[in-house]
């Protein structure tokens, strides 16, 4: 009898075998899909990651097949029988079918984000009211991963029909000694099912962090697989109080608090456009071919930040960076997690005691990606969504109202805001699925990066903006800061690399030209709070964790939360921790495709870094737990 269910584990193995097989072919689809994106691995290194990735895989399966290898695993007749098999077929199925639809869908989206998709997607869909339109726009363009999907799926019925699993023979309940070995497989079974969810036999349960002791930062992505972060991502996303030194010493090396006392208030208007996936890369800037002749130019008249870095991947995470230097350096974006009611040092908050009144503009539909209640707890007095838009006829069928009529709108509604006033305003045609207008097609310029036509239609809507704004009593008062929300997709191995993946514009601008100069050292979104507010001659103290032009240059004054990995800037280093370890040292400058790690040649820049990354984040966590984000 004990023959009979080693037998019945065979069948368990083979079709849990079948599910390792799926992951691994799901896992060289994420690669050639995204191949750019690691152009240093070939086949044998896919080899290697998959074998690190089994780990990874089996806490997926082992969660999604507990029901099935459960019922598999218990030694009774019924397991002969039809019913009890049609069951197990589809408690395999239906969850399998759904954790492999997750890992699909990172064949396309990673190249939008840049890193495996977590549990923030659900907050992502649950945001977008308009997602019946989206999801088939997506569907259609990226139809081939549906279509591998689809194949996956095909694979997976038809081998997993092909397992026999007809018993010879029953199970007696007289036979104590074999019961008693069958009563040992049986645990020895739970408990391999144990370890696949712990994911070994650490003190500590397997979590996304693991994946980058196994391997290059870069290929981190390829080891894990998408349920997975999902999963993990979504368990704990409280902070821990960090202790790496004593608030004496912990100020001197790295101070949230600003207080320019010897300035005098200017009254102007402040207004922030927030452009939607503005690479450097696209601009003037990466001294190569420009899309955005228009923010081009204006630069010539602007302070502009040559070296400047988004603190995030997605627009969920560049709006606050921007708009109250709070940066999501988090397993969720700020606004999604728990600390997203925490008091803010955001623009409306600190110049509303100066009289000004503020809004936010987005043409997006209302709900996305919380902006609307974003915006009400960081204290702006009026939210302009969609829904606030006049003619919906503009509606550009997927996320908004198209930029062009849009920005004519918000330069109408400033006119009727009382001054001073402060404003965000959020473009959006730029976002895929990089769509025009029809009367605007084949009018910018096109390449081999997609989404070139719907920048330069962006860029000519700004244009438009800037010509309707020239023609207000607003204008010639007011401070515009122009910054791109995140970077986008490339095509160019530098803005693929740690040197350039995150870089975008970001420039400051006074009508009378009296800005006019280049900023060359390290600068960050959640710079452009504290530097605005110099510029306007704010002189109340206040906290952000950015830095003003004038303050003494924090070498931390760039970062991004990127896989299981911390990214930090200066002039001319990207630094990469994990956890609190230093584990590679790039000079981009020298060496632009990041090849050669430096690490250890310079072990007291190496110190010096490290004691800033660690200042900073000791200070981000107490600040977050404690919701002190204030005045010291």
């Amino acid at each position: 009898m004990i023959r009979l269910y080693f037998k019945q584990i065979s069948i368990l193995f083979k079709r849990l075998l079948l599910c390792f097989c799926i992951y691994f072919l799901v896992r060289l689809g994420f690669y050639f899909a995204n191949q750019t994106a690691f152009p240093q691995t070939n086949f044998v290194d896919i080899l290697r990651l998959s074998f690190f990735g089994l780990r990874f895989d089996a806490f997926s399966i082992a969660l999604s097949c507990s029901v099935f290898i459960v019922l598999s695993l218990l030694p009774v007749n019924w397991f002969n029988h039809r019913t009890y098999q049609r069951i197990l077929f589809w408690l395999y199925l239906i969850p399998n079918a759904v954790f492999t639809a997750f890992n699909c869908i990172d064949l396309a989206y990673f190249r939008f984000i840049k890193k495996r998709s977590d549990a923030d997607i659900f907050n992502q869909l649950g945001g977008q009211s308009d997602m019946i339109k989206l999801i088939p726009r997506f569907l259609m363009d990226f139809w081939w991963a549906v279509l591998f999907y689809a194949v996956l799926l095909a694979v997976m019925i038809n081998v997993y029909k092909k397992i026999k699993w007809k018993l010879e023979g029953n199970y007696k309940l007289q036979l104590s000694k074999d019961w008693a070995l069958i009563s040992l497989s049986l645990l020895i079974s739970f408990g391999f099912v144990v370890l696949a969810l712990r994911g070994g036999m650490q003190r500590v349960p397997i979590s996304i962090v693991n994946a980058g002791s196994v391997s290059e930062p870069k290929e981190v992505p390829i080891v894990l697989n998408t349920p997975f972060t999902i999963i993990k991502s979504a368990s704990d996303n409280s902070l821990s109080e960090l202790n790496y030194y004593p608030p004496d010493q912990l100020y001197k090396i790295y101070s949230p608090y600003h207080h320019f006392k010897d300035l005098k208030p200017n009254k102007k208007n402040l207004v922030v456009l927030l452009l939607e996936s503005f690479s450097k890369e696209y601009t003037k800037l990466s001294g190569k071919k420009s899309y955005t002749p228009f923010l081009d130019s204006l630069m010539d008249h602007s302070m502009v930040c040559t070296n400047a870095f988004a603190n995030g991947n997605k627009s969920i995470e560049g709006i606050p960076a921007i708009l109250a230097s709070l940066p999501s350096f988090l397993d969720v974006p700020f606004i999604n997690s728990r600390y997203a009611n925490n008091e803010q040092s955001s623009f409306p908050r600190l110049l509303k005691n100066e009289g000004y009144y503020s809004a936010f503009l987005h043409g997006g539909i209302n709900g996305t990606m919380n902006f609307d209640s974003w915006a009400n707890l960081a204290g702006y007095d009026a939210f302009y969504g969609r829904n606030e838009y006049p003619d919906q006829k503009d509606f550009d069928g997927f996320w908004g109202i198209w930029d062009e009529p849009y920005l004519q709108y918000c330069s109408g509604m400033l006119s009727s805001f009382k001054q001073p006033f402060h404003a965000a305003i959020f473009t959006l045609s730029s976002h895929h699925p990089y769509l025009v207008p029809d009367k605007y097609k084949n009018k910018f310029p096109k390449s081999e990066l997609e989404n070139s036509e719907s920048i330069g239609y962006a860029d000519y809507a700004l244009r438009r903006f800037f010509d309707s704004a020239k023609k207000t009593n607003w204008y010639q008062n007011t401070l515009f800061v122009l910054v791109a929300d995140h970077s986008s997709i490339s095509v160019d191995p530098f803005y693929m690399g740690w040197g350039g993946q995150v870089s975008i514009p970001i420039l400051f601008f006074n009508p009378d030209n009296s800005l006019k100069s280049v900023h060359e050292e390290t600068f960050s979104q959640i710079d452009i709070l504290p530097s605005a507010l110099e510029l306007l001659g704010y002189n109340k103290p206040f906290f952000s964790l950015g830095k003003s032009f004038s303050s003494p240059r924090g070498h931390i004054a760039s970062s991004n939360y990127y896989n299981v990995n911390f990214l930090q800037y200066t002039d001319s280093l990207a630094c990469i921790y994990q956890g609190e370890n230093l584990i590679y040292v790039y000079n981009y400058r020298l060496d632009s495709l990041c090849k050669q790690n430096i690490l250890h040649k310079y072990p007291k820049i190496d110190s010096l870094r490290i004691s800033e990354y660690k200042a900073f984040f000791q200070i981000y966590n107490h600040m977050l737990i404690t919701n002190s984000a204030k005045p010291e």
